[in-house]
């Protein structure tokens, strides 16, 4: 795994990547990685493979091979560019941080495909982390200790994904969902449940479950703030 996160890396950061633009460097990582964000866009994660992007290309698959080592490093880069550049801060910490998160969700939404991407580490891509660093200038000033901050970072971005991931797939469920829910839910075993999904309230925090979830982990964080800070 330490090789493979390493040559996962390197790929990541282009670091072995020709930098003259020749007939024979033109097919390049880039190249490759925006090829399958496109493959995936249009018909899924589980149409990507070295094959299909080098008949999408024009290329060999062992074409391919010469700049990406395999499919892993593939679908590492392109979780990695997907999502684009982060939001710059403006100042006020609590906004600052619900828009670095609805970015992240709608990044999530444009390319559902992405929360089906496996994790293989902490963030490691300039992409990853530019949007964990953009997430820690948000939270900068507020006061309390680095190792608290990071840990508030790295929480407020695995909820955003996973909250966007149950969304996605409550979405393309469609009414189904529901309906099974409705058959299998006992208000003797339930009764929090079957009493709460039967308003609207309840499919509406479904559908979006970060806006009231977030705020209230703000809150929370704003009431730990030291009182000679600026709470906002």
């Amino acid at each position: 795994m330490t090789d493979d996160l390493a040559s996962i890396g390197a790929l990541l950061w282009r670091d072995r990547e020709p930098r003259a633009n020749t007939p024979r460097t033109r097919l390049g990582v880039d190249v490759i990685v925006a090829a399958g964000i496109a493959a995936a866009d249009a018909d899924g994660l589980d149409a990507v493979s070295m094959q299909r992007v080098a008949v999408d290309l024009g290329y060999t698959t062992m074409a391919l091979y010469r700049h990406v080592p395999g499919k892993a490093h593939l679908l590492a880069a392109m979780a990695d560019d997907a999502a684009g550049a982060p939001p710059a801060p403006q100042g006020d910490w609590r906004a600052d941080v619900e828009g670095w998160a609805k970015a992240v969700w709608d990044a999530h939404v444009r390319h559902p495909w992405t929360l089906s991407v496996p994790t293989f580490s902490a963030p490691l891509g300039p992409g990853e982390l530019a949007w964990f660093e953009a997430l820690l200038r948000c939270l900068d000033g507020v006061g309390l200790p680095d190792g608290e901050l990071v840990a508030l970072a790295a929480f407020v971005s695995s909820a955003v994904r996973d909250l966007a991931r149950i969304a996605v797939e409550i979405e393309r469920s469609g009414e189904e969902y529901g309906r099974i829910l409705a058959e299998r839910l006992d208000p003797a075993r339930f009764p929090q449940l079957c009493r709460m999904s039967d308003t609207a309230a309840f499919d509406d925090a479904l559908h979006e479950p970060l806006t009231v979830g977030l705020r209230r982990l703000l809150d929370g964080v704003a009431a730990a703030i030291p009182t000679t800070k600026d709470t906002r």
